[in-house]
């Protein structure tokens, strides 16, 4: 009797952990926790950037966000977000096809069924049998599970986006990232709790930052220059209570470098005061912290 009371014990606690994974951001206050500026300084938080593909991988694919995912379960997924001819909505990092897939052209012109048969290729240009992610197949996949970042390209207005994040109750496991003050402004007037990140790119921003009407409300992930600031920088951010993200991908960044050589340029951004580390090589970069 006690060995089965033991194991249905067991069951609930494993049952109950899985349920947890399978909705962690419920509400705002698990998104607040995650984001938390006093857990963030301890251990930077990783955003994969385009979903963290390797040279035989696609970007902004279910494929990718899974197998970073799978093996960094707290990593934040960011993916690229466009408009289609038909006002739909997927997944694609340029605003035309050439270089990621088989398919010509921009994405804006193309309908969601003309797009349903274009294959991704991978980094390295090999063509896949993969199509290019609709962003409700993402929504879906996701299921509240990871965080999301969502880089909704200009062209493409973030409130629509939203509305589709709003009906599959997804909106404590996505943060948006906006090209402007003003466009942060409009979003945050409709949806109060959500995460939202804007560009901090010099200390003249950052003026204009520590007086916007934005800041009052919090809940801000400032994206910083990938060249490093003055420790005041991030330290006048963090007394707004604003994460300060840094980005590590591009030609000549430390995503570029042997990690024997770029291990010291990560660390050196959280020692600085960097919150969050956006990079094209998020599993590696994990392991240094």
């Amino acid at each position: 009797m006690k060995t089965k009371l033991v194991v249905l014990v067991l069951l609930f606690v494993i049952n109950g952990t899985m349920a947890q994974r399978l909705s962690r951001f419920q509400n705002s206050q698990t998104v607040d926790s995650f984001f938390s500026l006093k857990s963030a300084r301890k251990h930077p938080l990783v955003l994969a950037h385009r979903g963290g593909p390797g040279p035989s991988d696609t970007e902004n694919s279910i494929v990718t966000f899974t197998k970073t995912a799978q093996k960094l379960p707290d990593v934040i997924i960011e993916m690229d977000v466009r408009m289609t001819a038909d006002s739909n909505f997927v997944l694609l990092h340029d605003a035309t096809l050439d270089r990621e897939s088989d398919g010509k052209g921009a994405v804006a012109e193309r309908t969601l069924t003309e797009l349903a048969n274009v294959k991704l290729k991978t980094l390295s240009g090999a063509l896949t049998e993969q199509s290019i992610p609709t962003f409700t197949d993402i929504l879906l996949w996701n299921r509240n599970r990871y965080m999301l970042a969502l880089d909704v390209k200009p062209g493409t207005d973030p409130l629509r986006v939203m509305n589709e994040v709003a009906k599959h109750r997804a909106v404590h496991s996505v943060f948006v990232i906006c090209y402007s003050m003003a466009e942060a402004q409009r979003v945050r007037a409709q949806y109060p709790t959500l995460w939202l990140a804007v560009g901090v790119n010099n200390m003249a921003d950052l003026n204009r930052f520590e007086t916007s009407q934005l800041v009052s409300g919090q809940r801000l992930i400032a994206l910083t220059p990938q060249k490093l600031q003055p420790v005041l920088f991030y330290e006048r951010l963090h007394k707004l209570g604003v994460l300060a993200s840094v980005g590590t991908y591009g030609t000549e960044q430390l995503d570029e470098k042997p990690m024997t050589e770029a291990a010291g340029g990560y660390r050196e951004i959280v020692r600085q005061g960097g919150d969050i580390i956006t990079t094209d090589r998020p599993i590696d970069v994990s392991v240094l912290f």
